[in-house]
């Protein structure tokens, strides 16, 4: 499903605003990667309903651009744990961390359902990978249990 991209009308505000408040370059690409969780730098990057959060934002009203930021870090978190209990992540070290954060990404990039980094996702597209990490720990669970049922059967032959 294809996201809505910025209007003209959007970009247009949305520049003349970095303009009148003086943003520098480096402010502008900064505030927009926080403002998509990683996703982007450029204002023809984001999207219709992410450029409506950085107009608010810009005017004042950051409440939506927090809950958004929560709910994607949220989302985040519960894929990362979704990734332990399948089994594709272990360790807790700093390093281990790391490697667990490649792993979640490569494994998204060649065989998730957005084909992207955890990082470079909007909230929808975080929850439809969460969707398919629950997926994949349902299916474990099921195979689990129907070895299991399979090797006490075999044992009371």
């Amino acid at each position: 499903m294809e996201t809505k991209a910025i209007s003209p009308a959007q970009l247009k505000k949305v520049q003349t605003m970095f303009t009148k408040l003086g943003f520098g370059q480096e402010d502008k690409q900064s505030l927009i990667y926080n403002l998509t969780c990683g996703r982007a730098t450029s204002t023809k990057d984001i999207t219709f309903s992410e450029a409506k959060r950085l107009i608010n934002y810009l005017n004042g009203d950051n409440t939506d651009n927090e809950k958004y930021q929560a709910s994607c870090l949220s989302t985040v978190k519960c894929i990362y744990r979704l990734s332990y209990d399948i089994g594709m992540s272990y360790g807790d070290t700093p390093e281990d961390r790391l490697m667990n954060c490649a792993k979640i990404n490569k494994f998204c990039r060649e065989r998730g359902t957005v084909k992207k980094n955890i990082e470079q996702m909007n909230l929808k597209e975080l929850e439809k990978t969460k969707k398919q990490f629950e997926a994949i720990l349902q299916s474990n669970l099921d195979n689990a249990v129907k070895r299991l049922v399979k090797t006490t059967i075999n044992q009371k032959v």
